[in-house]
């Protein structure tokens, strides 16, 4: 693939961490190096000077004491790269636990993991912790369920080993029994608050605008806020970074069942449009390969489709031609519509 980070041996998850550091962007991912199948998940490790073309490097962290080292987050504080991930025992407990590394390279587990445990007393999903800057500390927001209720906790630390409880960030039953990979990102002066649902609404992934003091996230529209940016089949587990001049990225996980395919989708800019809308464009070089016709993309009949030797991939009803730009690579096609207001991003074959 000419513009995504793809693996050519065992199989490629989701990503983990996105971070600028040392003059090279240093990606993260879930990797089983052992079987091209989900299994023993360890952080694979990959750099990049531009966000296209990529180097492997060393596993970043394997399972020692845990059964699998999962999904997280990445931050670089005091010289360091730190990464943050939910660990699952053998005994099928999820804690938080991280690492570092001085050089990007090497990572070392601090002796104070896992630094956090769940609040719930018994059986409940406490995942993919996501820190960020706040102030002169730092926030965590953790994906959980409790009783069948979609959860995301948050935590505040001063110096990202010690943690403090703060509550509940966001109790909606509507997004299933757990809430996956939540982040919280601002972006021309307004926070975006992504998710991942267990359900289809009607995608997975979903973004809301609005206001964050630290403590609560005040929508900017409380009846729906969150909404579909990305509508493709094959758009999941989003990860969030920032370029060295402080621009936010959005890479994800392209996967699809049907084809048993895999990929990182290409990176993103994340912006906030004057109405209040999460727009996604492709981010530095990336633009100018955009092309605006595509013969896999076709308008006609008040119906937007992709398709593949005759086959219909993607259908949807428009009243007028949005305005189309299209990134081809081998075999997927990411398809940006009215400025990014809406994506499709799909493997075609």
């Amino acid at each position: 693939m000419k513009y995504h980070y793809s693996r050519k041996e065992g199989w490629l998850g989701n990503p983990c961490g996105l971070v600028y550091f040392k003059g090279k962007y240093h990606l993260f991912f879930q990797l089983n190096p052992y079987l091209r199948r989900y299994g023993l998940m360890h952080w694979g490790h990959a750099v990049s000077e531009d966000l296209i073309t990529w180097e492997d490097l060393a596993v970043a962290v394997s399972p020692e004491d845990e059964a699998s080292c999962n999904s997280g987050s990445a931050i670089v504080h005091d010289g360091k790269i730190w990464i943050f991930y939910n660990a699952t025992t053998s005994s099928g407990e999820e804690t938080v636990r991280a690492a570092y590394s001085d050089d990007g390279v090497c990572f070392t587990r601090p002796t104070e993991n896992p630094v956090l445990t769940s609040p719930f007393e018994e059986s409940g999903k406490f995942r993919e912790p996501f820190v960020f800057r706040y102030n002169n500390g730092f926030r965590m927001i953790v994906g959980a369920g409790k009783d069948g209720i979609a959860r995301v906790l948050q935590y505040e630390s001063e110096d990202l080993l010690n943690w403090r409880y703060m509550g509940e960030l966001l109790t909606d039953g509507r997004f299933g029994s757990v809430i996956e990979a939540p982040q919280l990102v601002e972006a021309d002066g307004k926070w975006v608050f992504i998710i991942q649902s267990e359900k289809h609404l009607p995608s997975k992934v979903l973004f809301a605008v609005g206001e964050y003091d630290g403590e609560k996230f005040v929508f900017d529209d409380p009846e729906d806020p969150f909404k579909p940016v990305d509508i493709g089949t094959d758009f999941l587990y989003p990860v969030t970074g920032e370029d060295e001049e402080g621009r936010k990225i959005l890479m994800a996980w392209m996967f699809s069942m049907k084809m048993n395919s895999s990929a990182v989708s290409i990176p993103v800019e994340i912006s906030v449009s004057r109405k209040g809308e999460v727009c996604l464009i492709p981010y530095g070089e990336l633009r100018s390969r955009q092309i605006r016709e595509s013969r896999f993309v076709s308008y006609s009949s008040g119906r937007l489709r992709v398709l593949f030797e005759g086959r219909t991939l993607f259908d949807k009803a428009y009243r007028e031609c949005p305005d189309i730009s299209v990134i081809e690579d081998v075999g997927t096609v990411e398809v940006f519509l009215d400025g990014g207001r809406e994506i499709i991003s799909m493997f075609i074959c």
